[in-house]
């Protein structure tokens, strides 16, 4: 079955499109080559294939029975570079969120530890707070610290390490760590790791942050904003000042006047050095099927530039703090058309004269 796949890049270390996104929601189809009709017979041309509901952006239970040509449609109602939002999508709603949970010691004996952090992404002068919290059959558990430190793990060759001092607070053991004390230049890979006593045995805990320095800042946004209507779609032009070329990707979450969430928005192009419009298009469809109105704003509005070749290989912009509220526009005023483009075409052509697959079935001449 194909699907459409939305993430930062397929592949790792593969560079973005360096076009921002169509703002159009259709792409004329090239022509066919003309065929000769055979004498006396009629021609008519084909109907275009009826709609299609979506398939619900967090999926369903159990296994699709679609035919290949059906399951392909139904996963690309939208582009794949804006999508419904819903409440439960927390990895977008909440980018810089950690998931860590408890998890049992390597020996046993009932205790369970939870060693994490209160972001993933650091930048500039940011502090990290860290806590590691300790039990034995759900009750807190004192330990006794036998390590703690912080270390630069990529790049390879910078092996920086600090000690970490670690505070009793209320059962749990926390700690604030500020990255620029390491003296950085660039975007890098820092590991925490703790080693602890629980009065039975030794237990390592770590986890991982990217730690982007000031000096290592690619991109930031401006503050400036405007919006539109353009083919059937909202666009948000975000203005952003470049000081390392090369290709960046821009995404931004979209609310509407309830304060609900829409849709998700995904801006990819080359950027020179210099100001910007990067152009965030939140498909008409997507506000249409939600039933959505403005004045709508955008939230958690979050960049970085992509290094190929470099490790860590995203470059983070600082994430903008505030927001932007457009006009009212009314739902009416979005296109309900389903997303198309050439690629589109080609792959629904594909699949339906594949009479191997009943999504080809009778449609073959």
């Amino acid at each position: 079955m194909i699907v459409a796949l939305v993430g930062w890049w397929t592949t790792r270390g593969t560079a973005p499109v360096a076009a921002a996104p169509s703002t159009t929601a259709t792409e004329p189809r090239a022509a066919a080559p003309a065929r000769v009709a055979p004498a006396g017979a009629a021609r008519v041309a084909p109907l275009p294939p009826p709609p299609v509901s979506p398939y619900p952006e967090r999926g369903v239970a159990g296994l699709s029975t679609d035919d290949p040509l059906t399951a392909y449609r139904k996963a690309n109602v939208y582009p794949p570079t804006s999508r419904p939002l819903s409440s439960d999508q927390l990895d977008l709603l909440r980018p810089n969120q950690r998931y860590e949970v408890m998890r049992a010691a390597d020996h046993g004996d009932g205790v369970s530890y939870l060693f994490t952090a209160d972001r993933y992404f650091v930048i500039g002068d940011e502090i990290l707070a860290s806590t590691l919290e300790v039990r034995r059959n759900g009750e807190p558990l004192a330990v006794r610290l036998t390590q703690a430190y912080a270390e630069v793990v990529s790049p390879a060759d910078d092996r920086h390490r600090v000690a970490l001092a670690f505070a009793s607070s209320g059962g749990v053991l926390m700690n604030t760590f500020a990255p620029a004390q390491l003296g950085l230049a660039r975007q890098s890979g820092i590991g925490l790791s703790v080693e602890f006593d629980d009065g039975v045995a030794t237990q390592r805990a770590h986890f991982d942050v990217q730690y982007t320095p000031l000096a290592g800042i690619p991109a930031r946004f401006t503050g400036a904003f405007g919006d539109s209507v353009e083919a059937g779609s909202l666009v948000v032009h975000v203005a952003v000042d470049v000081t390392s070329p090369g290709p960046y990707v821009i995404d931004a979450n979209l609310f509407d006047a309830a304060d609900q969430p829409v849709a998700w928005s995904r801006f990819k192009a080359d950027l020179a050095a210099g100001t910007h419009d990067a152009a965030l298009v939140f498909f008409g469809k997507v506000i249409v099927d939600a039933n959505a109105h403005g004045p709508f704003h955008i939230g958690q509005l979050r960049g970085a530039r992509f290094a190929a070749g470099r490790d860590p290989d995203l470059e983070q912009m600082p994430p903008f703090a505030g927001s932007f509220t457009t006009r009212a526009y009314a739902t009416d005023a979005f296109s309900d058309a389903e997303y198309d483009s050439a690629d589109k075409q080609r792959m629904i052509e594909l699949l339906g004269h594949d009479h191997t697959h009943r999504g080809g079935a009778g449609r073959g001449e």
